[in-house]
């Protein structure tokens, strides 16, 4: 767990600053939990959060996806092959949070070292009007042009090695054959069964007779969607865009009062994401840009890393982490208004900009530390509030041998995401729309917290190795809304510049703020140190933070994956043969 203290470059000012916080808490415990044992038997293929190969790993959320990934690499296919099919899987067995309704983004590497961003977010359609739109995040009007099909067969088609119709293998006998329900869609499913329409299209094809909820372990066949897969195995991207499956989608959004037309979904296309680079931890980091929040994560970490406590402090960088994680959210608002992406990315990047985040963190911590008399005395108990699972985002992490690595997050926003399905489909479309993006014009893809990320470390701090590849690479992204980015900041730096091992940095506590309000999972040894400055802290269950994937390679041909320990994601290598 957390070796209370961080080490790493720093100016002695900035030192200085934050040292005047020591007194605030000592080192506390890492309060992780106990890993959860597997679904069991009859819940689908073989489950584990954490798995170690020499041949490529997948992790995902779901075992039927991160099955499918490996049935790629098995098939001699690379990373983008089992990324994508891991994705069109999830569609088939996480339907509450992802399918080809939705938004998708991806951060490729390539095994000779270039990157790609690749979004697929949902964008506003032509014909849409926010002032007159009808308001609320459910039905035909809360739909926008779904993404996640362009952006996988964009990525397929660039960056794999095998026929689409190998890829949508599984997914497409997942659909027609049945999964086992997993207990977390069973949870899901169950929660938002009284707000439905018994008749409704959503109600059919995922609930039982009368929108009753299946239990977890059920049976869920959906020949619908096996045969909207079958067609896009046979015909492609074409098929959804501007074939039948477009023509069916259009018709349904115009009977209903939706906005996406056929000349809509004929224009879509996934689009280049600009890719920035910062530093870590002598780490390279690789994320996109908006519409996606990477380059937000590596700001925050490059604020952190010039803070940087002294070892043992963890109220200092309980702090430092709070206001790092609310300048860099306060930046993504500032960079979203210049239409210039690339300048954009070199700002929210640049070390200027850091040092300057850096200083007036500072200061800040140095005025509030200054005014607390007696820094544990009289700190009020803190009650535990329920959190429930992050059910917005759904993340893949994949490497493979080749020296391949994906990193892919798709959602549908809330739970249902629009809770519309056109008939005869079988999938839903992500809520965009619905009143929440005023003023969007048409063709504006509205920025979310998927954040994919890379970081890469050469050979002895610089160079490569012999092979011309990374000394070690980590993989990671995530679910959970905003709290994705706290979790990334937090987990990356106990693994990076702490040197926590991946899995007992996923297990550590979590902590997210929210303006004055700082939430906390317990065993966040430093609780009360936070509340003692000043901020409004709120104990939180793990449950309520975010749920990261990732996948690290240690050396050229040693793999290891950790799903998410709080929940049944699904971690596995390959070839297992």
């Amino acid at each position: 767990m957390r070796t209370c203290g961080m080490t790493g470059p720093a100016g002695a000012g900035i030192r200085v600053a934050v040292a005047t916080l020591a007194l605030l808490a000592g080192c506390g415990g890492s309060g992780g939990e106990e890993r959860r044992a597997g679904p069991g038997a009859g819940a689908g293929p073989p489950w584990d959060s954490v798995a170690s190969s020499s041949a490529g790993m997948v992790v995902s959320g779901s075992p039927y996806a991160t099955e499918a990934g490996v049935r790629m690499l098995e098939a001699g296919g690379n990373a983008v092959d089992a990324a994508v099919a891991a994705a069109f899987a999830l569609a088939v067995a996480e339907p509450t949070q992802s399918g080809l309704g939705g938004r998708t983004q991806m951060l490729v590497v390539t095994a000779e070292g270039r990157v790609h961003g690749i979004d697929g977010t949902t964008q506003v359609p032509a014909g849409y009007d926010s002032t007159t739109a009808p308001r609320g995040e459910h039905g035909h009007g809360a739909v926008a042009i779904p993404g996640t099909v362009a952006a996988l067969t964009r990525a397929l088609e660039a960056h794999g090695t095998l026929p689409l119709a190998t890829v949508l293998g599984p997914a497409l006998s997942f659909a027609r054959h049945g999964i086992a329900v997993p207990a977390g869609e069973a949870r899901r499913l169950a929660e938002v069964a009284g707000e439905l329409d018994p008749s409704s299209e959503v109600a059919r094809v995922f609930y039982r007779p009368g929108a009753a909820p299946l239990a977890a372990g059920d049976t869920l066949v959906q020949p619908d969607l096996a045969a909207v897969l079958e067609t896009l195995a046979a015909q492609g991207r074409d098929a959804f865009y501007r074939g039948d499956i477009g023509r069916r989608i259009a018709e349904d959004m115009a009977a209903h009062g939706g906005f996406v037309t056929a000349q809509d979904l004929a224009e879509y296309q996934a689009e280049d994401s600009e890719v920035g680079r910062g530093t870590f931890a002598g780490a390279t980091l690789l994320g996109s840009y908006l519409p996606a929040s990477g380059v937000t994560v590596i700001e925050i970490l490059q604020i952190v890393d010039r803070l940087a406590p002294e070892p043992g402090d963890e109220g200092a960088w309980s702090a430092a982490l709070v206001e790092a994680l609310l300048a860099g959210f306060e930046d993504r608002e500032l960079a979203e208004a210049d239409p210039d992406g690339k300048r954009a990315v070199a700002w929210l990047t640049s070390d200027s900009l850091a040092d300057r985040r850096a200083r007036e963190i500072a200061g800040k911590l140095r005025t509030m530390a200054a005014s607390v008399a007696s820094p544990m005395a009289g700190v009020a108990a803190l009650a535990l509030d329920d959190g429930s699972e992050p059910a917005f985002t759904t993340h893949i992490s994949v490497a493979d041998t080749f020296g391949n690595a994906v990193a892919l997050s798709q959602s549908l926003g809330p739970t249902l995401g629009s809770r519309v399905v056109s008939p005869g489909l079988g999938f839903l479309y992500a809520s965009t729309l619905g009143g929440y993006l005023v003023g969007a014009r048409p063709g504006y893809r509205p920025f979310s917290s998927q954040a994919p990320l890379v970081a890469v470390r050469a050979t002895g701090g610089g160079g490569a190795t012999a092979a011309g590849r990374p000394a070690s690479l980590l993989v990671i992204g995530g679910a959970g809304s905003r709290r994705i980015l706290s979790a990334l900041v937090s987990t990356i730096t106990r693994h990076l510049r702490d040197g926590e091992g991946l899995e007992a940095a996923l297990l550590a506590p979590r902590l997210h703020p929210t303006g004055t309000r700082v939430d906390v999972q317990e065993g966040w040894s430093a609780a009360g140190a936070l509340q003692a400055l000043g901020y409004e802290v709120t104990l939180r269950e793990a449950s309520y933070f975010a749920r990261l994937n990732a996948v690290e390679l240690l050396a050229p041909r040693s793999f290891r994956g950790v799903g998410e320990p709080r929940w049944s994601e699904s971690a596995a290598g390959g070839p297992r043969r």
